[in-house]
């Protein structure tokens, strides 16, 4: 079993990151993950950790395929494999359009076509080809990177949530990332995935809200944390992530979730969440417990555990060291 950890982008500084960074270095996490929506820019971010950094590998994910070009992109990822060979992992996605049209102020079009040509034009920059590009959307020629490329392929992953995402990233990209994903339902998005090209293993990141529990004052907390972040993407993160769970069996949880939002806002959205969406969708319990629980999932599938983000480099609310003996166990 590979374990990552991510950061999570509502609140994140530079300073907390840092810590977070050297200290998953340290205890052996294999990935770091840069979530990105308007709080810190991910790819100076990762540069920037990578330089801290002497092992762990740094990924991206996922940077949304509207706000910078692909050529752009590809240009990145040969200068941080120059700042650390083999480190750099990029994930891309479509993101949602309130985030594309509203924040960034681009149209939000074709989303599934504009993915499969920025991936083939990011591989081809990174790796110093000479592009003469014609897609649907692309059109690119005449120019090369004048740098030094990258010597091996860089690993793309796809942020993704229904089948239809799946089966793309699956066939143009190493694998796919996946966020408010339910835990019994991982075997199934990892078939789709690997079904989709026979020629290669697939791997799935998943995203896990953790937090680690001494007593029941502790897991009482902790659900409740848990159950509001499920209640603002189920409410308030737009159609896909509720659309999602409710495609796979968990319907009438999502329509209780949205009533609650109904009578009573964030917090009539988070109190609608119940024991099995909370199981399903965190990690909540003591070091034993969250030993269980990722171990029953498929090899395939790597669990990012998801990290809030305090404001300063004080990071010991986090607990990260309490998951030493996990990341011994998974070498």
């Amino acid at each position: 079993m590979r374990l990552g950890v991510s950061i999570n982008w509502r609140g994140a500084t530079i300073e907390s990151s840092r810590a977070i960074a050297q200290e998953a270095d340290r205890l052996g996490f294999e990935y770091l993950w840069l979530t990105e929506a308007w709080g810190l820019e991910a790819l100076s971010t990762a540069g920037y950790l990578l330089g801290l950094t002497s092992r762990i590998k740094v990924g991206v994910g996922v940077l949304n395929i509207f706000s910078r070009s692909a050529a752009l992109i590809g240009m990145a990822c040969a200068t941080l494999d120059q700042i650390a060979p083999e480190r750099f992992v990029l994930g891309l996605g479509s993101s949602a359009r309130a985030v594309v049209e509203n924040w960034h102020g681009v149209p939000f079009q074709r989303p599934t076509q504009r993915t499969k040509e920025f991936v083939e034009v990011v591989r081809r920059v990174a790796g110093g080809e000479q592009l003469n590009y014609s897609g649907e959307i692309l059109k690119l020629s005449g120019f090369r990177l004048y740098t030094r490329p990258r010597l091996d392929q860089q690993e793309i992953y796809i942020g993704a949530l229904g089948e239809r995402n799946l089966e793309l990233a699956g066939e143009i990209s190493d694998g796919a990332i996946v966020t408010m994903y339910p835990l019994s339902r991982m075997s199934r998005a990892l078939q789709i995935l690997e079904q989709s090209d026979g020629k290669k293993k697939k791997t799935l990141f998943a995203y896990l809200p953790l937090k680690i529990t001494r007593n029941p004052e502790e897991v009482t907390r902790a659900r409740v944390e848990v159950a509001r972040n499920i209640g603002f993407y189920i409410a308030s993160m737009g159609k896909f992530y509720a659309a999602n769970l409710s495609k796979l069996g968990f319907e009438e949880n999502v329509k209780k979730i949205i009533a609650g939002h109904s009578r009573g806002g964030s917090k009539g959205a988070s109190e609608a969440v119940d024991e099995e969406l909370i199981g399903e969708l965190s990690l909540i319990g003591s070091v034993e417990e969250i030993r269980e629980k990722l171990m029953e999932l498929p090899k395939g599938v790597v669990p990012v555990i998801a990290m809030d983000s305090p404001a300063t480099s004080d990071i010991s609310g986090l607990r990260l060291d309490a998951l030493e003996s996990l990341v011994r166990e998974s070498k």
